[in-house]
């Protein structure tokens, strides 16, 4: 069993909002619900695949022609829809990454996070859900998420280039 810090943060500070009916289910806008982030990344060349659901979770593996990268919604009802918070996650080997150079980068970008867990690096980005957002909005996210991914792929090429580069 896969849980994320990310996932954890995000279930608890929406644990008073889970208490949605069935009548809300059935009106939950479209970006709330894993199957349209799963059209938007096909639109997109990229393919969305369903990794588990579980206790209000739904995690998705997501193939683009870049690499893979997960994406997990969170706060959903008993159908896996209507969720409430969606989070992007990826991960690299540390390599010559420190924890300055994490905090250095999440010093200068506000929407896409680094941490470090022992051998590993995550970026992640994450964002509430709501009825009014709509299949454009989360194809907006994925654009973000796609600059997160690449000042991360720029920051774990070369670390003290990239953070002696000016902030774009």
């Amino acid at each position: 069993m896969r849980n994320t810090i990310l996932g954890q943060a995000l279930a608890i500070s929406l644990l008073a909002g889970l208490t949605a009916g069935a009548a809300q289910a059935q009106t939950a806008g479209p970006s709330r619900d894993p199957s349209t982030l799963i059209a938007v990344l096909a639109d997109m060349g990229a393919r969305g695949e369903m990794d588990g659901r579980e206790a209000g979770q739904v995690r998705l593996n997501v193939v683009t022609p870049g690499g893979i990268f997960g994406a997990e919604f969170i706060g959903c009802d008993e159908a896996g829809r209507a969720c409430r918070a969606l989070g992007f996650s990826a991960s690299v080997d540390k390599r010559t990454l420190t924890l300055e150079h994490l905090n250095d980068f999440n010093g200068r970008d506000i929407l896409c996070r680094t941490v470090m867990r022992g051998d590993q690096v995550d970026v992640r980005y994450g964002l509430l859900l709501a009825d009014s957002q709509t299949e454009g909005d989360l194809r907006e996210h994925v654009a973000v998420w796609q600059r997160c991914l690449g000042a991360f792929a720029g920051l774990a090429k070369d670390p003290d280039g990239f953070l002696g580069s000016p902030e774009e």
